[in-house]
């Protein structure tokens, strides 16, 4: 299983939780590896060399969008991978800041900002990532300049962030709920309609008035090579489907790390990336001209 993300990050964590659950159904072990150079490119090309046999799969969400508006890739290579089944699904934003961090809430932080323009730091996941949109539409309308600072994935930028390498970063409520459940770190806003359960004292970006139009669902699942036969694709779908199920695994995701076990088949995986690149493609084409 490729993951073409770096240890620590959002796909890592949820597919390790996974691995135990998806081993029993398939009654075998997995053997996980990171290739997270170059934007996914690395792991991404990876899979779409390898042998359409289901025995070397890919784990990750829809970044190949984003990063093919970025100029990642030239080509839309999702649409040469097979979905296999989708895992979870998750809001696709969350501000953090380390725990040590004088801001307290988003209006110190734009205070700050306004009072040393072009000098705050924010760490993303890389380039070419959908919060792209975010970060340049909360920025804008927040009227501040803040420098962007990518990073290879979730867990590096966890690190500059805690380290105090970047004043906040901006990711996924899953990658961070540990740390500030622990203290180290505190969320200053997440990309919901309402306040989550699992973080109500967080406001949302409509509280707040940080973005413009729809705020989507960030998914993560499982991918196979190109021209993987249909025979394979039914085979590997109902055991993903199977292990999505797994108490073990439920409790671990929705507890503890708070993503929502959002089985989706393949059919569903490909309707909701057309509708993404629909919906998001011009905005992510003008952010990156």
């Amino acid at each position: 299983m490729i993951i073409p993300w770096s240890a620590g990050g959002g796909s890592d964590v949820l597919c390790r939780a996974f691995q135990p659950a998806y081993e029993k159904e398939l009654g075998q072990r997995i053997l996980i590896e990171n290739i997270s150079a170059g934007a996914t490119k690395m792991g991404t090309m990876e899979l779409l060399k390898a042998k359409p046999d289901g025995y070397t799969l890919l784990f990750s969400n829809e970044a190949w969008i984003t990063r093919y508006y970025a100029r990642v890739y030239d080509s839309k290579v999702w649409e040469q991978m097979e979905p296999v089944g989708n895992v979870t699904s998750e809001p696709l934003a969350f501000i953090e800041v380390r725990g040590e961090s004088p801001f307290k809430t988003w209006a110190d932080l734009v205070k700050a900002a306004k009072e040393n323009p072009g000098k705050l730091t924010c760490g993303n996941p890389g380039v070419g990532s959908a919060l792209d949109i975010v970060f340049k539409e909360m920025t804008e309308k927040a009227g501040i300049n803040v420098q962007y600072v990518p990073f290879a994935g979730g867990g590096p930028s966890k690190t500059a962030m805690l380290g105090g390498h970047v004043d906040f970063r901006l990711c996924q409520p899953p990658e961070a709920i540990a740390m500030v459940r622990a203290g180290k770190s505190r969320g200053l806003a997440v990309s919901t309609d309402r306040r989550m359960k699992a973080l109500p004292d967080v406001p949302t970006f409509k509280e707040l008035g940080l973005i413009s139009g729809e705020l989507y669902t960030l998914i993560r699942g499982v991918w196979g090579p190109p021209k993987l036969p249909s025979n394979r694709v039914d085979i590997i779908t109902k055991k993903i489907e199977k292990a999505t199920k797994d108490p073990a695994f439920t409790k671990i995701a929705q507890d503890d790390f708070i993503y929502t076990v959002d089985y989706r088949s393949p059919e569903q995986v490909k309707a909701f990336l057309l509708k993404f690149d629909r919906d998001f493609g011009p905005r992510l084409a003008e952010i990156n001209k």
